[in-house]
C-alpha cells in the first residue's frame, strides 16, 4: 500500500495514534487510546470521542495536518472517525486493496482505506492503492 502511494507521488508524513487491538480491548475501551501514544482527541471538541480504532488518522486529517490518511477497518474504524470529524471515509471491498502488513481481527472484513476532506481526494487515493495482491486470499 505504501509503495503504491509513493509511486503515485504521495509523501508519507508519519504514522498516527491508533487504538490497540483494533479497539477490541474491552466493551468499555476508549476510542483512539494506546499505551504508546496516549489518548487521541477529537480536534473539534477535545472532550468528544474521536471514534474508531483509526481515530488518529481521522483527527490528523480533520486538523489539516495532512490532506489524506489511511485507516484500517473491521467494523467502523474508517467510517466512524470520518463521520465525527466531517471527513470522507471509504472502506474498500475486501481484496481491492492489499492487506499486507495488516494484522486482521477478521480476515473476511479487514481492509485499509482512505480518509480525506473531499470525495475527489478519496477517489484519487483509492485509484492509487487499488490493485490485486496475489498474496491476499480475499
Amino acid at each position: 500500500l505504501v509503495q503504491r502511494l509513493r509511486a503515485a507521488g504521495a509523501v508519507i508524513l508519519g504514522k498516527t495514534n491508533l487504538s490497540e487491538w483494533a479497539n477490541f480491548r474491552s466493551t468499555k475501551s476508549s476510542s483512539g487510546w494506546s499505551a504508546r501514544g496516549g489518548l487521541t482527541r477529537n480536534p473539534y471538541a477535545l472532550d468528544r470521542n474521536p471514534c474508531g480504532s483509526s481515530a488518529g488518522t481521522g483527527a490528523a486529517i480533520a486538523a489539516s495536518l495532512a490532506t489524506v490518511g489511511i485507516g484500517t477497518e473491521t467494523d467502523g474504524s474508517i467510517t466512524c472517525p470520518a463521520s465525527v470529524n466531517g471527513l470522507v471515509g471509504l472502506k474498500p471491498t475486501v481484496g481491492l486493496v492489499s492487506r499486507d502488513g495488516i494484522i486482521p481481527i477478521s480476515a473476511s472484513q479487514d481492509t485499509a482505506g482512505p480518509m480525506t476532506r473531499s470525495v475527489a481526494d478519496a477517489a484519487a487515493v483509492l485509484q492509487a492503492i487499488a490493485a490485486p495482491d496475489p498474496q491476499d486470499p480475499a
